[in-house]
């Protein structure tokens, strides 16, 4: 409201101030997604960093070595297991044209006695799943700016993150200095935990990938389906993405049994059956239910939207992203409502 004629100057700062604010964010989003990106591996590392400051060892000198290690693990592990890996992807490669064409005759068979109870199962169109691969990907190189983009982007993830582990407090004092007094507790009392909640997640999530990707691998070998090594280490990649990886290794695993024998195929099916199992009732809950505090059905709707926003990428976000808004929200709304 007006008084004596003139505008409120500085209500018109402060709003104009806002909207440069939310045109910035928005034009700049794919940055803000590495910089939280960095934050999740951040808050990962950090519960070892601070293990480290008990034994007097420096947080730079942790973070090196947590890096040195999770590269020496992938090096060893791409040492002893590429050369199998790549055997197995080209046999895989070579086969999927035949692996499909035998599935979509069973299929088509099955199809027939189904059909006779009004039922039907529709052929498996591969162009379907080429247009999810795709979009996946482009979304993703649409976040990294390419390949060359993401190899840089990695590189600024792991420097931000380690910055943000070693000045952990210096960083803390400049953003509280920043704020009004009368909400600087309320801030340091939600930082601890929103930090455990992301790093938690991603720890937990690391565990179960590892678990998940070892039991299918050695379940298929024992089952004698062609390609298990593969089978489980796309399994153990991908599902750092939850879900993601056990769907595409049901698929893939299913679709090679199928290749040998219906039967074969039903073991194979019980064998990702109880895997779900496994992973749904026993390892999620204890790695990483407990460490979010989220409804699955929350954790598949934010990693399909952001999926469909950053690709790979947003999928990896958004569950640390959701866990940590719902820990502010319990926070500050839901636990006074029940008190």
């Amino acid at each position: 409201m007006l008084r004596d004629g003139r505008l409120p100057w500085p209500l018109v700062f402060q709003v104009l101030a806002v909207v440069a604010a939310v045109w910035v964010v928005v034009n700049t989003w794919q940055i803000w997604i590495l910089v939280f990106t960095a934050l999740i591996v951040a808050a990962a590392i950090l519960p070892a960093a601070l293990i480290g400051e008990r034994y007097r060892v420096p947080r730079g000198v942790t973070v090196l070595v947590v890096y040195l290690v999770a590269g020496g693990v992938l090096a060893l592990v791409g040492r002893l297991l590429w050369p199998a890996l790549t055997e197995q992807w080209q046999q895989f490669i070579d086969q999927l044209p035949k692996l499909v064409d035998n599935v979509r005759g069973w299929l088509g068979n099955l199809d027939v006695y189904i059909g006779r109870w009004g039922a039907s199962i529709p052929t498996p169109q591969a162009s379907g799943v080429q247009d999810v691969v795709g979009t996946v990907l482009a979304n993703t190189l649409k976040v990294t700016a390419g390949v060359v983009g993401g190899v840089v982007g990695l590189l600024a993830i792991l420097v931000i993150a380690a910055y943000l582990v070693m000045d952990a407090r210096e960083l803390g004092h400049g953003a509280l200095a920043v704020m009004p007094p009368a909400y600087r507790p309320m801030v340091m009392e939600l930082a601890e935990p929103v930090l455990d909640r992301i790093g938690g997640y991603v720890r937990g999530q690391l565990l179960v990938s590892i678990c998940v990707g070892s039991v299918l691998a050695i379940g298929l070998t024992v089952l004698g389906v062609r390609y298990a090594l593969l089978i489980g280490a796309l399994a153990a990649v991908l599902n750092v993405v939850p879900w993601l990886g056990s769907f595409i290794a049901a698929v893939l695993g299913v679709l090679a049994a199928l290749n040998e024998s219906p039967a074969l195929a039903g073991g194979t099916v019980l064998l990702f059956w109880g895997v779900n199992l496994l992973e749904g009732k026993v390892l999620v809950p204890y790695l990483v239910g407990r460490a979010t505090g989220l409804h699955p059905l929350s954790v598949l709707i934010a990693l399909l939207a952001g999926a469909h926003l950053g690709g790979l990428i947003g999928a990896l976000v958004a569950v640390p992203l959701l866990a940590a808004v719902w820990q502010i929200v319990r926070t500050l709304w839901v636990e006074p409502r029940r008190a």
